[in-house]
C-alpha cells in the first residue's frame, strides 16, 4: 500500500508542530521506503537505533503523532509464558491486570515494567494494514509459538519507559486505567517531598510573600525531576510525589534538588526559608486511576512517604533498598560525603527500617560512602 497519505500527513505536521528538535525529515525518508511489516508496530527505540537518532526524541515524536490522530498508540499485552501479544489496545482504559494467552492457554498478570510494550501503528486514516498482511502475521506467531522461538524485541518501549516521558503525561495526562483496574510495575523508584515548616512560613511571611516563595520551589521541583528523567505523580499542598525508572535517577534528581535549594537560599538571603525534605524508596507498586489520572499505591509508595517524614530541612534520606543499587552509590561519590545509618520505626510499618541520611559538604570529598554510626 502507498504511503503518499501518511506522507502527506506527517509534512502537514513538520509545517504545523515540528519545532525543530525532532528528527522529522529522518522518520519521514524512512517512512517512505518502508513496507506493512515496519510500519505495522513501530519500536520507537528500535527504529531509533537503527535511524543513529536518540531514543527518547523519536519516541517523543511518535507520541505527539499520536495525540495528533497520525499514528495510533498501542499497548501491546505480552504473554509471560511464550512472548506473544496476547492482548493490544489503544487506551490504557481498555486494559486489564490479567489476560489470557489463546496460543498457551494459560492466564497472565500484566506488569508495566516486563511484559507490556508500547508501539506505534499509521492511523487507518493514511495507511491500512491489509487483512492479508495481518493473516500472514497470525500464522507466522503460530509457527513461531510451536518452536517456542517467540522473543521480545530488544530493545523495547516498556510501559514505565512511556509513563516516564514528560510529554506522554502532558498530552495524554487522562490516559489510565479504568477506575476500577490496577496494575503492578514490577520496579519504580518513588520520591517525596515536603517543605519544613511551611505553616510557619505562612504565618512568618504572609500570604503572597510565603505564596510566591512556594511556587518556586515547585517550578524547582518540577524542573530537577524532569532532567533526571523522572515524572511528576501529583502534588499533595505543598508536598510532591514523583516517580522515576531507577534508583540512579532518583539519587541525582535528589541531589539536584538539595543543591538548588541551598543556592536559592543563599542567592536570595532567605535565611534557609525554603527547607525542602526528600525520601526515596525503591521497589514494586500497583499503577491505578485516581481522580482520571496515573497515581501510584502500595508500600513502596507508603514507605517512600514515610522516609520522607522522617527527614529534617534541608535533608535527603535514603532507603536501604536505594543504598543497596551499585549505580546509585556510584553517582553519589562524587555528591556526599558519607552516609549516616540509622533504624527507625516508621508510622504504620510493622517492622523497623534502616535508612541512610545523605551528608554534603561543598568539597565534594572523593572517600568510600559507607556508612557511619549514627
Amino acid at each position: 500500500m502507498s504511503t503518499r497519505a501518511l506522507l502527506k500527513a506527517l509534512t502537514q505536521y513538520e509545517t504545523d508542530k515540528a519545532d525543530g528538535t525532532a528528527d522529522i525529515e529522518v522518520f519521514k525518508k524512512w517512512v517512505a521506503s518502508a513496507g506493512e511489516a515496519e510500519l505495522w508496530r513501530i519500536n520507537a527505540f528500535g527504529l531509533a537505533d537503527t535511524l543513529e537518532v536518540e531514543r527518547q526524541t523519536l519516541l517523543e515524536l511518535l507520541i505527539s503523532l499520536a495525540f495528533e490522530g497520525v499514528f495510533e498508540l498501542n499497548w501491546d499485552f505480552h504473554c509471560t509464558e511464550c512472548n506473544a501479544v496476547a492482548g493490544s489496545h489503544n487506551h490504557l482504559r481498555q486494559a486489564t491486570a490479567q489476560d489470557h494467552c489463546p496460543l498457551c492457554d494459560v492466564d497472565f498478570r500484566n506488569d508495566l515494567t516486563n511484559n507490556v510494550e508500547v508501539t506505534f501503528t499509521p492511523s487507518p486514516l493514511y495507511y491500512r494494514i491489509s487483512k492479508r498482511f495481518l493473516q500472514r502475521q497470525t500464522a507466522k506467531t503460530v509457527e513461531l509459538h510451536k518452536r517456542k522461538s517467540i522473543r521480545l524485541p530488544q530493545p523495547y518501549v516498556s510501559g514505565i519507559d512511556c509513563l516516564h516521558i514528560g510529554l506522554f503525561r502532558e498530552l495524554f495526562e487522562s490516559e489510565t486505567l479504568s477506575i476500577r483496574e490496577s496494575m503492578r510495575i514490577g520496579h519504580v523508584c518513588v520520591m517525596f517531598t515536603d517543605i519544613k515548616g511551611s505553616t510557619a512560613l505562612y504565618d512568618r511571611l504572609g500570604d503572597t510573600a510565603a505564596y510566591g516563595l512556594v511556587r518556586v520551589h515547585f517550578d524547582i521541583l518540577f524542573e530537577k525531576v524532569e532532567a533526571c528523567g523522572g515524572v511528576i505523580v501529583k502534588t499533595i499542598g505543598d508536598s510532591v510525589m514523583a516517580s522515576f525508572k531507577s534508583p540512579r535517577d532518583g539519587v541525582a534528581a535528589a541531589t539536584a534538588i538539595r543543591d538548588s535549594f541551598k543556592q536559592l537560599n543563599e542567592r536570595k538571603a532567605l535565611r534557609n526559608e525554603i527547607l525542602v525534605k526528600v525520601g526515596l524508596h525503591t521497589g514494586s507498586t500497583i499503577m491505578v486511576n485516581l481522580n482520571n489520572r496515573i497515581d501510584y499505591f502500595g508500600q513502596t509508595v507508603n514507605l517512600a512517604a514515610r522516609i520522607q517524614n522522617s527527614a529534617d530541612g534541608g535533608e535527603v534520606i535514603v532507603s536501604d533498598a536505594i543504598r543497596a543499587d551499585s549505580p546509585s552509590i556510584e553517582l553519589l561519590r562524587s555528591h556526599i560525603r558519607s552516609l549516616t545509618k540509622r533504624r527507625v520505626e516508621l508510622k504504620g510499618i510493622r517492622e523497623s527500617q534502616t535508612i541512610f541520611r545523605l551528608n554534603f559538604d561543598d568539597a565534594r570529598s572523593q572517600r568510600e560512602l559507607m556508612p557511619s554510626a549514627n
